[in-house]
């Protein structure tokens, strides 16, 4: 699981990559500043399309990370292991975080990306960084305040926990797997009356 959620994360980079430097091959979407990648052909339809779709990826690493992240309870029955699984999150994820927003500072402020990515920064200080990597990234709607991709963090740190909260609700019930199945159904029927919006703002084709 950890192999495949480690691809996705890579599959999620190059999609990434491709939408910044793969330049559109039609005027018209360079004039209206569509978010739109124009690769070969060979590489716009399954199976290869597969290989970079961010979109899928990320909803492949979440599903995972709701199977590994209380793993080792249901292995062990430790309850410290939720506990411990608790306390570290915050510090797992944003340690990395801070570290590669820093990076990111600095390279937009020496102007290594073009004058776009220098523009989304040149106003904010280092103690907008600090904030951005220990408060503001972790709250959904301002979590992509810095840069649009850090919107995932939010949203997984969030389900960390609930994710806790059922594992410790139901591992000792028999019919665990109607709660889960309960609870999964529930998530589904809110999305797609559009009341589990996510996503903090609207994804554009990005592959054409």
């Amino acid at each position: 699981m950890d192999g495949l959620r480690g691809f996705g994360a890579f599959a999620v980079y190059v999609q990434h990559f491709m939408c910044n430097y793969y330049a559109p091959e039609e005027l018209e979407d360079v004039e209206e500043g569509r978010y739109v990648a124009k690769p070969p052909v060979w590489v716009r339809y399954p199976p290869t399309v597969v290989t970079y779709h961010g979109a899928y990826w990320v909803m492949v690493f979440f599903i995972l990370s709701g199977f590994v992240l209380p793993n080792n309870y249901f292995k062990t029955g430790r309850i410290s292991c939720i506990y411990g699984g608790v306390m570290r999150r915050y510090f797992r994820l944003m340690l990395p975080v801070l570290m590669i927003l820093s990076i990111y500072h600095i390279c937009a402020r020496f102007d290594l990306f073009g004058e776009t990515t220098y523009n989304k920064i040149k106003n904010k200080s280092w103690l907008d960084l600090m904030y951005a990597g220990l408060l503001e990234t972790w709250y959904p709607g301002t979590s992509m305040a810095y840069i649009e991709p850090t919107w995932t963090l939010s949203v997984e740190f969030m389900a960390t926990f609930f994710i806790y909260l059922v594992a410790f609700t139901a591992h000792a019930y028999r019919g665990r797997f109607f709660f889960y199945s309960a609870i999964l159904m529930f998530f589904w029927v809110m999305d797609c009356l559009g009341y589990l919006n996510l996503v903090p703002y609207h994804v554009p084709k990005i592959i054409k």
